[in-house]
């Protein structure tokens, strides 16, 4: 199902509706500076760029002091009720906010005339919609009047409902709040109901938006050719640095089964001088443009690999549809702020310290290293979401090779699964998983293989222990191997 790419409209909130709902006459106390009270909003859309609907009525009801704090995943819905019409893209935000329920009810219905929806008499009560917000839950108050009830009388029916809340529960968030046991009740009823058997149906599936595309994972595993554009990267530096050697591998990667290229114009190995961005930029915007521009090219995923919020904003307006950032924004404080603003996928990767210190044993030792990482990655995720970053625009990766030892890196592969289930939880463990294994040096430890591009035949082992720990994203150096590998890994591990 296509739709045009989604970038962020960061639009002030200047409509006469949108100014005038917060200073309402049925309000006690207009605009209502009391108390924060934590309220949950579910969020659907089915007529026009359904991402940019909703991410544009989140970005309004930002700019009218409701603060969001965590997101739910993307789920595409068939219609209920009239049936004859588009599906529909479905998630929930876990917010705060000081305005009265009422008030609330009015902010939300302004945003939803701002966007195009036919409120009147004459619209259809199902019928298709631009957008439609519902407060689901306003702290644990309960109101019913004619124009509001609270909780949402619907929600416990619905499971396109059900299981963006399911994710709610589960965020750090929420703990504490006063819709934490409403949030678990919700993912009681969910998960009595079947959970994640339900999720992959023509009825329900959980997407990402990629390019012109909604992508569901899950069912086939993904490769990522990895372009380095540097001189000094550990296996193929000063090998594709100029255009033309650039594009011919992008072409050899993706006639050998690439689904996504990630472009590099940084060394990220141990110990790696850093560059700054206005260099990063310069080398890898022209192949960014070069590849966007190659006939062969055109229905390929180009990521941009980087740790600086500039060279993502620069690399995604050359034509890239993804950032990978290695820190998970810990190394440029500008990167979640830039990642909100372009809507793009992002790649969260874990590790502790900089490519300089992440070696260090203060950066390698762990308790319980599966856990450990799970935990350090839901809390970058929920900072990342507190900052405007989209839940279910977020990818994971556990860090392979970055502040590890070799036997991390083993343990951690190891136990997938249970950074996915012990370290993870609400959104965070339905999120999208990338692993790089690639000619990492633990490889060539365990297979005492000196030459990086001696490796691939056990990066393709390890990509297959990988897919079975639940990846769902490979980046890898050799695309042909790796999609052979995936391919035998999705039909032994992947449910059919």
């Amino acid at each position: 199902m296509l739709w045009l790419t989604a970038r962020a409209v960061v639009r002030p909130l200047s409509s006469p509706r949108l100014l005038n709902c917060l200073s309402m006459p049925h309000c006690h106390t207009p605009r209502n500076f009391g108390s924060e009270t934590e309220v949950v909003i579910a969020l659907g859309s089915n007529l026009g760029n359904r991402v940019q609907n909703l991410t544009e009525a989140l970005r309004l009801l930002e700019g009218a002091r409701v603060k969001v704090l965590g997101h739910s995943c993307l789920y595409e819905s068939a219609p209920v009720h009239l049936e004859d019409q588009p599906f529909f893209l479905n998630a929930a935000v876990l917010a705060k906010t000081s305005l009265s329920p009422t008030v609330l009810l009015d902010l939300v219905k302004s945003i939803e005339l701002d966007l195009g929806r036919d409120l009147s008499n004459n619209a259809m009560r199902w019928g298709p919609r631009p957008v439609d917000l519902d407060i689901i839950f306003y702290g644990s108050k309960r109101v019913h009047t004619e124009r509001l009830a609270i909780p949402h009388e619907r929600w416990h029916i619905r499971d396109f409902v059900k299981a963006p809340l399911a994710n709610l529960a589960g965020l750090q968030c929420c703990e504490g709040t006063d819709v934490q046991s409403m949030l678990a009740e919700a993912s009681r009823l969910w998960q009595e109901e079947g959970g994640e058997a339900l999720i992959g149906s023509r009825q329900l599936r959980r997407v990402m938006p990629f390019g012109n595309e909604l992508l569901e994972f899950g069912k086939c595993t993904k490769v990522m050719g990895i372009l380095n554009v540097t001189p000094d990267s550990f296996s193929d530096g000063g090998l594709f640095n100029t255009v033309d050697l650039a594009l011919a591998q992008a072409r050899c990667m993706v006639e050998e089964g690439a689904d996504m290229i990630d472009i590099g114009g940084q060394s990220t190995r141990p110990r790696a001088d850093r560059v700054p961005a206005e260099q990063e930029v310069e080398r890898v915007v022209p192949i960014i443009k070069a590849l966007r521009e190659e006939p062969k090219l055109q229905n390929i995923l180009i990521s941009i690999d980087t740790f600086y919020g500039e060279v993502a904003k620069e690399g995604v307006r050359a034509g890239a549809h993804i950032v990978n950032d290695v820190s998970a924004g810990k190394l440029d404080r500008t990167m979640f702020r830039q990642v909100a603003e372009l809507n793009v996928p992002y790649v969260m990767m874990h590790m502790r310290g900089n490519p300089q210190t992440m070696q260090q044993e203060e950066n390698t030792t762990y308790r319980d290293i599966c856990k450990e990482v799970g935990e350090e990655l839901q809390c970058s995720v929920e900072a990342a979401m507190s900052t405007g970053v989209l839940g279910w625009n977020v990818i994971l990766d556990p860090g392979i090779g970055f502040s590890k030892t070799h036997a991390g890196n083993v343990q951690l592969i190891r136990g997938l699964k249970r950074i996915w289930h012990e370290g993870l939880s609400g959104t965070c463990q339905q999120m999208p998983r990338l692993l790089g294994v690639s000619r990492k040096g633990f490889i060539g430890t365990i297979t005492e293989k000196k030459d990086a591009r001696q490796r691939d035949v056990a990066s393709a082992a390890a990509a297959v222990a990988c897919v079975a720990g639940g990846a769902d994203i490979i980046r890898a150096h050799n695309a042909g191997f790796t999609r052979d590998a995936a391919i035998m890994a999705d039909a032994i591990y992947r449910k059919k």
